[in-house]
C-alpha cells in the first residue's frame, strides 16, 4: 500500500510508514492526502524555432521571425503611367471666324491623298490619310488639305479623312470639311465651311459652320 503522506510503498497489512514512519491506521488530514497523488506532468517547453533553410551548420546563425522576413515582391504589375495631355490649339477652338480657322492650320498632321474624285463638273472630293489626332488638329488638317486640293472650276470641294486601316470605307472615319463657293446670302455672296470631325456621329464629335472669305 503507498502512504498518505509521504507516497512511500508499504506491506498491505503495515501500521507504519517504513519511509516517514508515520501512523496508517489514523485519519488522513485533507492536506495530507494531496502530498500522496502525483503532480501533473510539467509542460514542455517551447521549443526553439527552427533555422530557416541555408542556415543550418553556419555557427552563429539564427533563424529569422516568419513576420519580420522580406515581404515578397507583388505578382501584379505596376499600374501603366496615364496618356501624356491632348496639345493645345493655336487658336481659339471651335473657332467663330474664318480668322480663327485659318490659324488652326499651322498645327495641320501630315496626310496622304489616296483618292481623289469629280462628280457632275462642279464637285471634287478627295480623301485623305492621317494620324487620328483630337477635334481640333482634324479641322487644321483638312482645312490644309482644303487649301492645297482645291482648283478654280470647283464650286464644291469635299476634303474627307479616313484612317489607315479604314481608307476602303465609304464614309468618313478622321474628320470632313465641305466648301461651297458663291453661297447667296441675302443680298451677298460668300464661302461656307461645314466641318465635321470623327465619323460625325459620336458623342465628343464637333460640327463648325462658318461663312466668310
Amino acid at each position: 500500500m503507498r502512504c498518505p503522506y509521504c507516497g512511500g510503498f508499504n506491506a498491505d497489512r503495515a501500521i507504519y510508514c517504513t519511509t516517514c514512519g508515520r501512523d496508517l491506521r489514523s485519519p488522513v488530514p485533507p492536506a495530507a492526502s494531496q502530498r500522496g497523488r502525483p503532480t501533473s506532468a510539467p509542460t514542455p517547453q517551447q521549443q526553439p524555432p527552427r533555422p530557416m533553410p541555408g542556415q543550418q551548420g553556419r555557427p552563429g546563425a539564427a533563424s529569422v521571425p516568419q513576420a519580420q522576413q522580406a515581404p515578397q515582391q507583388s505578382r501584379h504589375p505596376a499600374s501603366a503611367p496615364p496618356p501624356p495631355p491632348p496639345p493645345e490649339p493655336p487658336a481659339p477652338f471651335p473657332p467663330t471666324t474664318i480668322a480663327e480657322l485659318q490659324a488652326l492650320e499651322q498645327g495641320a498632321l501630315p496626310y496622304t491623298v489616296v483618292e481623289s474624285s469629280v462628280g457632275d463638273g462642279h464637285k471634287k472630293t478627295v480623301r485623305i490619310v492621317y494620324p487620328k489626332g483630337v477635334a481640333w488638329q482634324q479641322v487644321a488638317t483638312l482645312l490644309k488639305a482644303c487649301k492645297e486640293q482645291q482648283e478654280e472650276q470647283f464650286e464644291t470641294i469635299l476634303i474627307q479623312g479616313v484612317l489607315e486601316h479604314d481608307t476602303s470605307v465609304y464614309n468618313f472615319t478622321n474628320g470632313q470639311l465641305r466648301l461651297d463657293r458663291n453661297v447667296r446670302l441675302g443680298g451677298l455672296t460668300t464661302d461656307r465651311y461645314q466641318i465635321e470631325t470623327g465619323n460625325g456621329f459620336e458623342s465628343d464629335s464637333v460640327r463648325i459652320v462658318l461663312n466668310g472669305w
